[in-house]
């Protein structure tokens, strides 16, 4: 969750620190509150706070009555000296951290091939698809929905899975809210399905493997059961979240490989930076020049 406060500390004694949550209460008035409030403490008059912060008094009355239309930040911060308030402003950007992720450079080869994937199986697709509105609270890599037995896909891309349990609280949270947000593609979902495709490198096999009994439990579906079913809406369902490795260089039919891969079949990568100096020369070739930076 995106959280916005205002944090405004007053040096009296004692001393007291005010905490406003931005997203219920405008600027505007918690800095006229503020302002008037440390104003009648310190018994000045506006007047008198207007001379010591080299403003008019109808100035200070227009922001203490949130009458003052658009902010002068300036003025507004020398009468916060003025009255030893000290503004500090946190914003949380948390569920950016989906937006750069996005942006990066095998992301942005790896996830435009799972929607064509996708596509080419016959299901509808949306690609960086925003989760809450007006507040983005994340952004789902591709939400994939198919007439034929009214399913909904929700698919993460990963090119590396330093922290599971951040994937699975993620998971979680877009599982619950991709039905809403396919409403809004005049979709109408009967069953929700979670796949995880990641990049298919030797770390992210080693973390798969120390993560092997967690795993089990948190994605049963297997890639195999998954292929099929987003191939052919009879065939049965997965089993629960599932989780794959893939390689964007293949063109292999089965595209969608074993969380838990075969150790006789090496990798294709071994990390992260070897994929990203060998994807993009290969997508270069067989798509044109790579989305994204």
């Amino acid at each position: 969750m995106t959280d916005t406060w205002l944090v405004i500390a007053r040096r009296y004694n004692p001393p007291m620190t005010a905490r406003i949550d931005l997203r219920s209460r405008a600027l505007g008035i918690v800095v006229a509150d503020a302002i008037r409030e440390a104003r009648t403490l310190v018994g000045w008059s506006q007047r008198e706070l207007a001379a010591r912060a080299g403003t008019s008094q109808a100035t200070v009355w227009r922001i203490e009555t949130d009458r003052a239309g658009r902010l002068d930040a300036r003025v507004v911060e020398r009468i916060l000296a003025a009255l030893g308030l000290r503004p500090t402003l946190e914003l949380n950007d948390r569920h950016l951290e989906d937006r750069r992720r996005q942006r990066d450079l095998v992301h942005a080869i790896l996830n435009p091939q799972v929607d064509r994937r996708l596509r080419r199986a016959g299901w509808q697709t949306r690609t960086e698809v925003q989760i809450g509105d007006p507040e983005p609270r994340g952004w789902i890599d591709t939400l994939a929905y198919r007439e034929a037995d009214h399913a909904l896909l929700v698919e993460e891309t990963k090119t590396d899975l330093p922290d599971m349990g951040a994937l699975q609280r993620t998971l979680t949270f877009y599982d619950r809210a991709a039905w809403a947000t396919a409403r809004r593609f005049g979709w109408h979902p009967r069953s929700v399905h979670v796949l995880v495709v990641c990049l298919d490198t030797t770390v992210v096999r080693q973390r798969l493997a120390a993560n092997r009994t967690g795993l089990a439990t948190a994605f049963p579906g297997r890639a195999d059961a998954m292929h099929d079913w987003l191939r052919d809406p009879s065939a049965p369902p997965p089993r629960g979240w599932t989780l794959t490795l893939t390689d964007p260089a293949s063109r292999s039919a089965r595209w969608l490989r074993a969380g838990i891969a075969d150790r006789r079949l090496p990798a294709p990568y071994e990390d992260y930076a070897s994929a990203a100096r060998t994807l993009p020369a290969r997508d270069r070739d067989a798509h044109g020049p790579p989305v994204g930076r």
